[in-house]
């Protein structure tokens, strides 16, 4: 009799079966193929996963401010028809030429937001789509390599606290992992002695160095692959004549990455800036920090540790020939140790190589025929992940790509209120802007607005801007006479800096008409978020919109 936990439609067995044969045919040192009698399961539990991952990162619909800046670059090429390499957003000092690395994710942003006519909701789409492809080529994969799907999906929960960093909505990193998981894939059809994917691989190449600077860590990754096929050739066969033959067109590789580098809006101009902004110190953005200042830094080394030792228990039992990539997952984890960025990288990284270790050890195969023996269990479970993640993605609206206003929801908070009151009063000069906020404001009021700092650092603005930046907000520098450093309009400050209390000072010489220099200037707008401050020589009205903060 058969187990009514398993019963599926006809079509999906035909489908599975197709399934089967592939794996058979491809993965030459895979473990069992999945049996039709399993594949209900694993559909659900495959579902389950991608729902849980969605759950996991559905409050991360905040949109991230680099979006705009992206988008504001590709607005001002279809709106002028010129490709600037000088900026003509800030007038605080600025570098020639700009060489802004994500600008091909500003033109596919701006054409999914505003060229559809989807605005922002747009961005969650494209988002979504994004997640869709990475999940199915990090299974692909996986599978290639022998993985069984239920210990792919075990093995996947084990990376969600160190994957998110990349998954806000919507950062070039998606790029970076998607075109990573695709040269992976790539990786493993040259394993099997196919040639044909480096043409291919060479066109991902060229559109990734254009969507996001991350392609150099796609090509540290080949790098290591070439070096990983020449070494195995070598200690399999003792003969370099037999490591010529089998990776003479890794060869090619170099030719063509340095036939792709000036493929870009700045030409050569692009490898001076990358080797500037990779060698650059950046002590004061979080995401350049080690691992262990991540939100919740227990949870993630713990589950760091975890796929350390998982890594150090499965890989002395496998064969040479199934360690290819090893060398990637190691430099990959170290990298994720030194910045909390590239946490991301590894996770692809393991979820694509260790589900296929772990298969083929004795704990794998454990693991599998528990979940055979409870299949209906693990049915249930599975639907129950399901539902809950789908009802964890309903009650926080992961469809929506926000902007949050409010500084209770999101430290880093949009200067909403701030922007519409600029605008209802036509104001036209230049905005003393902190680091997150910048190119929002651009968004919105440029050309009337200039700002002072947004988001590009060291893409557009000359050393030292920053950090004086920095300092002045966190209330480090004597502020009247930053406030004289540069030829400031307004000044937009967040009302949880440092630097507001002591502004307070203005407040006691309104109506001072021999004002020293820091008097000439005064409050003109206040929200529970931000508050504005203008030289008493402009017409700009005194607005209070405090609803939260006390008067």
């Amino acid at each position: 009799m058969r187990d009514r936990a398993v019963e599926r439609p006809l079509f999906f067995e035909h489908s599975l079966n197709s399934y089967s044969r592939y794996l058979s045919i491809v993965n030459r040192k895979a473990t069992e193929p999945v049996s039709v009698s399993q594949s209900y399961l694993v559909a659900w539990l495959l579902a389950a996963i991608g729902c849980a991952f969605v759950a996991l990162i559905t409050r991360l619909n905040e949109v991230t401010h680099d979006v705009f800046h992206e988008m504001a670059l590709a607005r001002e090429f279809w709106q002028s028809g010129v490709f600037h390499t000088t900026d003509v957003f800030a007038f605080s000092p600025t570098i020639s030429p700009v060489v802004h690395h994500e600008w091909g994710t500003g033109f596919v942003f701006y054409a999914v937001s505003e060229g559809t006519g989807w605005g922002l909701a747009g961005l969650t789409v494209l988002k979504f789509a994004l997640i869709g492809v990475l999940g199915w080529g990090l299974f692909r994969v996986a599978s290639m390599r022998g993985a069984h799907p239920y210990v792919f999906c075990i093995l996947s929960l084990a990376v969600f606290p160190l994957i998110w960093v990349g998954f806000v909505t919507l950062r070039a990193t998606m790029f970076t992992l998607v075109c990573l998981t695709l040269q992976l894939w790539m990786q493993e059809w040259d394993r099997r002695g196919y040639r044909w994917w480096i043409i291919p691989w060479w066109c991902l190449f060229v559109a990734w160095l254009n969507l996001h600077a991350g392609f150099v860590v796609g090509l540290g990754i080949m790098g290591l692959h070439v070096c990983d096929s020449a070494l195995t050739a070598w200690l399999q066969t003792h003969s370099w004549r037999a490591v010529l033959q089998r990776t003479w067109h890794l060869a090619l590789l170099g030719p063509l990455v340095v036939l792709a580098l000036p493929i870009n809006p700045y030409g050569w101009d692009y490898v001076p800036y990358l080797i500037r902004a990779i060698s650059m110190p950046r002590p004061l953005i979080a995401e350049w920090r080690p691992l262990w200042h991540t939100y919740q830094p227990l949870l993630t080394l713990t589950e760091f540790g975890i796929t350390v030792l998982l890594i150090l228990r499965v890989v002395p039992q496998q064969k040479l020939v199934d360690l290819s990539g090893l060398m990637g997952l190691v430099v990959s984890g170290l990298l994720a140790l030194k910045h909390l960025r590239h946490g991301c990288i590894y996770a692809v990284i393991w979820v694509a190589y260790v589900p296929a270790w772990v298969s083929r050890t004795k704990l794998g195969q454990e693991w599998i025929e528990l979940i055979d023996r409870h299949r209906l269990l693990a049915l249930r479970l599975a639907q129950i992940v399901v539902l809950l993640s789908v009802g964890w993605a309903v009650r926080y609206e992961v469809w929506q790509a926000k902007l949050t206003a409010d500084p209770e929801q999101e430290k880093y908070c949009y200067p909403v209120g701030v922007v519409d009151y600029l605008k209802r009063h036509a104001f036209s000069g230049n905005l003393l802007t902190p680091f997150h906020t910048g190119a929002y404001v651009t968004w919105v009021l440029y050309p009337e607005v200039k700002v002072s700092l947004d988001g590009r650092y060291e893409v557009a603005y000359a050393p030292g801007v920053f950090e004086d930046h920095w300092n002045f907000f966190d209330g480090k520098l004597e502020w009247v006479d930053f406030l004289e450093k540069y030829p400031n309009d307004a000044v937009l400050v967040q009302q949880t800096d440092a630097l507001r209390p002591k502004l307070e000072v203005l407040r006691d010489q309104a109506s001072d008409a021999d004002a020293s220099a820091a008097e000439g200037w005064h409050f003109v707008y206040e929200d529970d978020a931000y508050a504005i401050l203008a030289r008493r020589s402009s017409s700009l009205p005194y607005e209070d919109h405090r609803v939260k903060l006390a008067h």
